[in-house]
């Protein structure tokens, strides 16, 4: 039996013979990115509970194995899978999907969370309670899981929370011996050992309160102020910022994270949304800096779309928001794995093309009205900027006043949503993410190939929102899409390239462009398997993961043992 058997034999041992999954079609899902990235692993391990993932890891560090945490795969740089075929030890999947969990402590005013458990479940806990958690799901990451939120310092769409971070977390590692240990930074006592810690951990048998370890950030208090400094020549939050790497948060699965502590917040009792569209984007750079100036407080979101990125959406992603409204958001991961099966199949069928799923849905976006409501598809005519600012429903009377003022003597305009508008506005700007991918599979193109990203944080005090590319760049681009988080000066700029156009070369003269603008990249969805990771951001992962045996190559490092 040869050493990768018997791994797998023990594998099978910890968690189940059927929760190894060793045949290419059974790991075509968790191979593949949702966006871009690809390569083989051994196997994909799915482990039941949180006594199975220690023992899964014991394995693997047992065999020497590269361990690669995955948890919805619905990232959009590559991080949760395989990149390539060239690293030099067997490559092991855990995914933590089916490792699901939320405990309320502390009258409902923290949670704690485990590796599976995704926004919209910890939502959905939260809502009878009164309580809502730091983010909400956004439009690049359907699906996304909590922990994986906290491990890429994600930023989200809510204004008043800033980036995904705790200092708070029960952590596995590999240290400088190659020793597997359990880090327990919960500020909790949940005894001396993995095993009493895990199932301490598992069945609640703890007490919170006035533990001496308790001291600790859980979240970025100080990110509101921060966005109000609009003069400062920095951006607010970006991926590798050093005040929000530590342990847990920003490791990027360079450690292997079983729960984090993070706080809830008091739930809005109502909302309003205000819809505004202009053809002038120094109209919206201006109105940020009037409204982060003006307002007593600050709104709940300030979400943009650009009218490329709208009918981009509307026509190739209008099947994401459509289940989205159907289903809701926790439904995506799972159509979205029994999507990727179905292509599985299909590539078995000769006579089918490769993107047959991709062309059935087309034909029902193209033949099935936009379902986006007229008042919004009015503005979408006349405009192209959209901004949609979302607002407790005590800030309506205030936000309305203030834009009234703003308009008197600007281009642009404004409405109210009512709640089917408010709900259509938000939907769209969820399915952005997804269109530019959409639209590479439905018309056949390799995303790897055409598709090229920029999640980019720009200056505070920056006077333009766009990316303007020069004519030469420009004329290479077939179409773009832009979004953003407006008020956090967050911009997610896609471009589908045409085709000959050398994805590498265009994309460092952007990068090269972006320098010059004091922008900041990746802002929100990490480094991935994208970009490069800052100085600050590998110094971080070395001392995590010493050996480099966990998600290695990740931010472009090193795929060898100890870093080589």
């Amino acid at each position: 039996m040869t050493t990768a058997q018997e791994m797998l034999r023990q594998l099978a041992g910890a968690v189940g013979e059927k929760q190894v999954l060793t045949h290419a079609d059974d790991k075509a899902w968790y191979i593949k990115g949702f966006r871009v990235g690809r390569g083989e692993a051994l196997a994909v391990v799915l482990p039941q509970t949180l006594q199975q993932l220690w023992q899964t890891l014991q394995v693997c560090v047992a065999h020497d194995a590269i361990m690669l945490m995955q948890a919805s795969n619905t990232g959009v740089t590559g991080g949760s899978t395989p990149d390539g075929n060239d690293y030099d030890r067997e490559v092991v999947i855990i995914s933590t999907r089916q490792l699901k969990g939320v405990q309320v402590i502390d009258q409902a005013r923290q949670i704690i969370a485990f590796p599976g458990t995704t926004l919209t479940e910890l939502e959905q806990t939260l809502q009878p309670l009164g309580r809502e958690p730091h983010s909400v799901i956004g439009s690049s990451c359907i699906g996304a899981s909590v922990v994986g939120g906290i491990c890429n310092n994600s930023g989200g769409s809510l204004i008043r929370r800033g980036p995904a971070f705790t200092e708070k977390s029960l952590f596995a590692r590999i240290n400088e011996a190659g020793e597997l240990t359990l880090v327990n930074h919960l500020g909790i006592d949940l005894g001396a050992t993995p095993e009493a810690m895990l199932e301490n951990l598992t069945h609640q048998r703890y007490q919170t309160g006035d533990h001496p370890a308790w001291e600790g950030k859980i979240w970025a208090d100080d990110y509101a102020d921060r966005l109000r400094d609009i003069s400062a020549d920095s951006p607010a939050r970006f991926n590798g910022d050093l005040r929000y790497l530590h342990e847990s948060a920003g490791s990027a699965g360079k450690v292997i994270v079983f729960a984090v502590r993070l706080p809830t917040f008091e739930a809005s009792p109502a909302s309003d949304t205000f819809y505004i569209g202009t053809n002038e984007e120094s109209v919206l750079v201006d109105l940020r800096r009037f409204l982060l100036t003006r307002m007593q407080e600050l709104p709940l979101q300030a979400e943009y779309i650009h009218r490329n990125a709208f009918d981009l959406t509307v026509r190739y992603a209008k099947h994401m928001y459509l289940a989205i409204r159907k289903l809701g958001p926790q439904a995506l991961p799972q159509l979205m794995a029994s999507k990727a099966k179905w292509d599985v199949r299909v590539s078995h069928i000769k006579l089918l093309p490769r993107n047959f799923v991709d062309r059935v849905l087309q034909f029902f976006n193209q033949i099935t009205p936009r379902f986006v409501a007229p008042r919004i598809m009015d503005y979408r005519s006349q405009y192209e900027h959209h901004l949609m600012i979302k607002v407790d429903a005590r800030q309506k009377m205030e936000l309305e006043t203030l834009l009234q003022q703003f308009f008197a003597d600007r281009r642009g305009s404004f409405f109210h949503c009512d709640a089917r508008e408010a709900a259509d506005a938000f939907l769209v700007r969820f399915g952005v993410g997804g269109c530019t991918i959409s639209y590479c599979d439905a018309l056949g193109y390799n995303p790897n190939e055409r598709l090229v990203a920029f999640d980019v944080a720009l200056r505070r005090n920056d006077d333009a929102w766009r990316l303007t590319l020069p004519p030469h760049l420009a004329a290479q681009v077939q179409v773009d899409s832009c979004c953003g988080h407006f008020f956090c000066y967050v911009n997610h700029q896609d471009y589908v390239l045409k085709p000959g156009v050398d994805a590498k070369a265009f994309k460092e003269e952007v990068k090269r462009y972006l320098a010059q603008r004091g922008a900041k990249y990746p802002a929100e969805h990490n480094v991935g398997h994208l970009y490069q990771a800052s100085c600050d951001h590998v110094a971080h992962w070395q001392q995590l993961d010493p050996g480099n045996r966990c998600n290695p190559g990740i931010g472009k490092t090193s795929k060898r043992k100890f870093w080589r």
